[in-house]
C-alpha cells in the first residue's frame, strides 16, 4: 500500500530490497524500516500475545511499544520499526516463550568519550540545545535513537503557527532540515544517531552513561560517556486508550500514523476511523486524506471540538463527519481491525444505551 502520489511530499524509492520474512521472499526498498516494507507487502500481524495469541501489530512507529519486536538474523526482540531494512535480512516473527539459550555470555568492549554536554535526544528541543550549548563553545555529544535527526518535526507535513520566530508558515519537514544542517555544520557537535543511552553511573564530579550505538541495523558498539552536564530531550510517546480490541493490527498511534506515510511513503490502512479532535487528530486526519485514505469519521468524547477550527474545516470540507461526545468501545476483526464500536456519552461520561453504532474501518487512529 504505497502512495503513488502526494501534494507535497515527494517519495523517491531508493534501490529494490529483497528480504526473507517466514521464510517467504518479499521485496522493499532502500530507506524502508523493516516494519514499512512489510506494511507495504499487505502484512500486518507483527507478533502475538503470549497467553491468547492476539494477533499484534505496527502501533507507535518510534520503538516503545514492543508490538513489532521480531527476530532479525538471529537476534531476538529487534525493533523492526526503527531498524533499517537491509539486502537479504532474514525476518521472523516471535511466537511463545524462548527457551534459555546454552551459551557463553561475553560483555563487550567499550570506548570511552569525554564531552562537556550530553543531549539525548535529537528532536526539536535537543536541536535547539545542542545549537545553544555549541554557541557557548562547548564540546556537545548528541545521541538520538532514529535514524533521522528532527524526531516528530521529520513527520509534520503543515505548516506552523505563531510568531516567525517560532517557524509561522514552515513546514515541520523544513524545520527539521534546517536545525539538522545548523547541527551538522558546528564542529563541536558530535552526533551519535541509532544510538540508545541505557544507563546513568556516578563517578565523582562526572556524570557517566552507557550508550548503544546500533550499526548494520541492529548489530551494537557500547560506550562509556563522560560529562559534565547532560540534558534529557526524550521526546513524548503514544498515549494508548482502553478498549476491548485495542491491540489489533490495524489500530495505530497518530504519530505511528504520520511516520509511515509521510516518512515511508506507506498508507496505514483504506478506511480511517480518527479518535479525537484535538490538533494532532484534525491535522492527521487531513495528512491521511492527502495520502488518498478515506477518513470515516472523527469522534471525541468531549462536548466541543478540542483543535483550532481552521483545522476542523478543512476536514470538514472534505466530508468528513466530526461526532463530538462520542467514544470507542471497542475494535473487533480477525487479523486486523474490521470494524469499531462507537457510542454517544451523557453528561457525565457515561455510555448512553442504545447509542451505540458500527463504522466500518480497517485502522483506528488514536
Amino acid at each position: 500500500m504505497r502512495i503513488p502520489e502526494h501534494p507535497i511530499l515527494e517519495f523517491k524509492k531508493g534501490r529494490k530490497i529483497s528480504f526473507l520474512f517466514n521464510g517467504r521472499k518479499f521485496f522493499g526498498f532502500e530507506g524502508d524500516t523493516i516494519s514499512s516494507a512489510l506494511l507495504a507487502n499487505g502484512i500486518c500481524v507483527f507478533s502475538k500475545s503470549l497467553r491468547y495469541k492476539n494477533p499484534r501489530g505496527f502501533f507507535c512507529g518510534i520503538g516503545k511499544c514492543s508490538s513489532c519486536l521480531m527476530n532479525v538474523n538471529g537476534i531476538p526482540n529487534v525493533r523492526t520499526c526503527i531498524t533499517p531494512l537491509e539486502e537479504g535480512m532474514d525476518v521472523k516473527m516471535q511466537e511463545g516463550f524462548a527457551d534459555i539459550p546454552n551459551i557463553r555470555f561475553e560483555g563487550f568492549k567499550r570506548k570511552r568519550i569525554s564531552t562537556d554536554i550530553l543531549i539525548i535526544g535529537a528532536g526539536p528541543a535537543g536541536l535547539c540545545a545542542a545549537l545553544e550549548g555549541a554557541e557557548q563553545n562547548a564540546k556537545i555529544l548528541l545521541a538520538d535513537e532514529n535514524p533521522k535527526l528532527g524526531g516528530q518535526l521529520i513527520k509534520q507535513t503543515h505548516k506552523f503557527f505563531g510568531s516567525r520566530e517560532e517557524k509561522a508558515g514552515t513546514r515541520g519537514i523544513e524545520i527539521a532540515e534546517q536545525l539538522t544542517e545548523d547541527v551538522k555544520r558546528k564542529k563541536n557537535i558530535e552526533i551519535f544517531s541509532q544510538s540508545t543511552v541505557f544507563g546513568y553511573y556516578e563517578d565523582g564530579n562526572e556524570h557517566v552513561f552507557g550508550l548503544a550505538k546500533r550499526y548494520n541495523g541492529y548489530k551494537e558498539e557500547i560506550y562509556e560517556i563522560r560529562c559534565k552536564s547532560a540534558i534529557f530531550a526524550c521526546g513524548a510517546m503514544e498515549n494508548m486508550l482502553v478498549f476491548p480490541g485495542n491491540d489489533l493490527p490495524g489500530v495505530y498511534g497518530a504519530g505511528g500514523v504520520q511516520t509511515l506515510m509521510n516518512v515511508h511513503g506507506v498508507k496505514p490502512g483504506k478506511r480511517v476511523l480518527m479518535v479525537g479532535s484535538g490538533n494532532v487528530g484534525l491535522i492527521v486526519s487531513y495528512q491521511l486524506l492527502q495520502a488518498g485514505v478515506e477518513v470515516a469519521a472523527i469522534i471525541e468524547a468531549l462536548p466541543k471540538i478540542g483543535g483550532y477550527h481552521v483545522h476542523a474545516a478543512k476536514v470538514r470540507r472534505s466530508g468528513v463527519p466530526i461526532l463530538t461526545s462520542h467514544t470507542i468501545i471497542e475494535a473487533e476483526g480477525k487479523d486486523r481491525v474490521e470494524k469499531a464500536k462507537i457510542a454517544k456519552l451523557d453528561e457525565n461520561w457515561n455510555v448512553i444505551p442504545g447509542s451505540e453504532k458500527e463504522i466500518k474501518c480497517d485502522t483506528i487512529c488514536l
